[in-house]
């Protein structure tokens, strides 16, 4: 069972930026262009410590954004 991020979106956000997140594939993005960080979910567990997260490069976070239905450019939403 993959985890479900709709069932705790409005407690866990990003530790670094406090911005929330996408799920993609095995991990968890934060939507702040500015931070970019992506978070790993090891056996249904996010794993939320900087120290173990990875800095996406730019390209690399509009393509996590892109896969999440989000602005490419902002990490909002979109309509």
């Amino acid at each position: 069972m993959p985890f479900d991020l709709d069932r705790v979106s409005d407690i866990l956000v990003c530790p670094s930026c406090h911005s929330e997140f996408v799920v993609d594939g095995d991990a968890l993005v934060d939507v702040s262009p500015e931070c970019r960080r992506s978070f790993p979910v090891v056996d249904n567990i996010p794993r939320l410590l900087v120290s173990e997260s990875t800095e996406l490069s730019t390209d690399d976070w509009s393509a996590a954004m892109s896969r999440s239905n989000r602005n490419t450019a902002t990490g909002k939403p979109n309509e």
